[in-house]
């Protein structure tokens, strides 16, 4: 379906179409995306009027929304397919990932440890379906950020959920205690597994004490005198960029890192730069050509960057990554922001000043059999106890 042929969006006939809290999948829940929908109606109304697959070919699940009195949030199910990205599979980020990942691990004792405790956590999650989960509030990008009315939506949501979906748990990912998340106590509160899931960092640009840092102020200078290369704001992309922006990206987070990442599709990209659901920016050289590419995701004064390339055959000494970082740090602070740059370059984001925080996810099984229950417990607990605590120790 081309952008051109999309139906007309109009607020007031879906307010009139909507007579109160529930549930619904596909095309079927458009009529429920209003204007003030997580700040991007067009985002989430893509992955309803087109299966989710067709957008990235690893989103195996479905897409639908659960209104609340407290406001309408993106929802997906997941029916525990192997191989779908992380941000859809609890299996593939706490197994699939690490797994993909041990050999970064430097001790040999510890490496033999972990591949022996993931070994176990892939069989509890195949023998009691641990990863059949039905998500609200998520966007499927790698961070997702919630709206200020999700903390005020849990019980009702989580209650609408285990009603519709009762072999399914019930989960919410990306908490923490900053603007654009929902505080984890209030999932505690609500009866809620709470467990340690990564630590993201953090730049602050309503308060951009990191642009005194030298290597931001390094990068910066080095950004302005960069030969040959033109900054491109969100007016400069075109059409034909498309194909490009796509190879960026796959070339650093499929191909230089994890197939587990989410694989975007041109459909995706042709939709995200034509309707606006992603602002992108990037860097184009003297052919014209695109080397360089970021997209950002803002809800209110939080924004978050779920998409990022380059192209990575070029010499390491371009560096074209900490300048791509560089004109991001210049533009949230600019913009006074909130960045949440997510996970990973741990050492790289704190140089710069990044704030790291260790981000959890919660999860709600009360409604299921008692097997369930006591896999999910006893996973869950080992995730938080151990997992936490290397977050908190090791620089990740």
């Amino acid at each position: 379906m081309e952008a051109s042929t999309l139906p007309t969006w109009r607020p007031e006939a879906a307010a009139a179409a909507v007579p109160g809290p529930g549930i619904r999948l596909g095309p079927d829940a458009v009529a429920w995306v209003d204007a003030d929908f997580r700040g991007h109606a067009g985002y989430w109304r893509g992955f309803l009027e087109e299966s989710p697959w067709r957008l990235a070919e690893n989103f195996r699940l479905d897409s639908g929304v659960v209104r609340t009195s407290a406001g309408t949030f993106a929802l997906t199910v997941h029916h525990g397919r192997t191989g779908a990205a992380f941000p859809c599979s609890l299996h593939t980020q706490y197994v699939a990932y690490p797994a993909a990942e041990l050999s970064l691990v430097q001790d040999p004792g510890q490496r033999r440890l972990a591949r022996i405790g993931l070994r176990v956590m892939d069989v509890a999650f195949r023998a009691w379906s641990l990863d059949r989960t039905v998500q609200w509030s998520a966007g499927l990008l790698s961070t997702n950020l919630h709206a200020p009315e999700a903390a005020q939506a849990v019980e009702e949501a989580t209650r609408l959920i285990s009603r519709r979906f009762p072999q399914h748990a019930v989960l919410v990912r990306c908490l923490n205690d900053l603007p654009g998340s929902i505080p984890p106590r209030v999932f505690l509160d609500a009866d809620h597994h709470v467990f340690a899931s990564r630590r993201v960092y953090f730049f602050d640009g309503r308060e951009p004490g990191f642009l005194a840092k030298d290597t931001v102020r390094r990068d910066l200078k080095s950004l302005r005198k960069l030969d040959g290369y033109q900054v491109v704001g969100p007016d400069g992309f075109r059409p034909s960029d498309v194909p490009r922006i796509l190879s960026l990206y796959r070339q650093l987070y499929v191909e230089k890192h994890s197939s587990l990442n989410p694989r975007y599709t041109r459909r995706f990209v042709e939709r995200a730069l034509a309707e606006g659901w992603l602002e992108f920016r990037g860097l184009r050289n003297a052919t014209g050509v695109l080397d360089g590419v970021y997209g950002c995701f803002s809800q209110g004064d939080v924004t978050s960057t779920p998409f990022i390339g380059y192209d990575t055959s070029l010499p390491t000494g371009t560096g074209l990554y900490r300048h791509l970082v560089a004109l991001l740090l210049s533009d949230v602070a600019e913009r006074r922001q909130l960045l949440n740059y997510s996970s990973g370059a741990g050492e790289f984001k704190r140089r710069r000043g990044g704030l790291p925080v260790v981000e959890s996810n919660a999860l709600f099984c009360s409604h299921l059999t008692p097997g369930r229950r006591a896999a999910y417990a006893v996973t869950l607990g080992l995730i938080e106890r151990f997992g936490r605590r290397y977050l908190e120790e090791n620089e990740v």
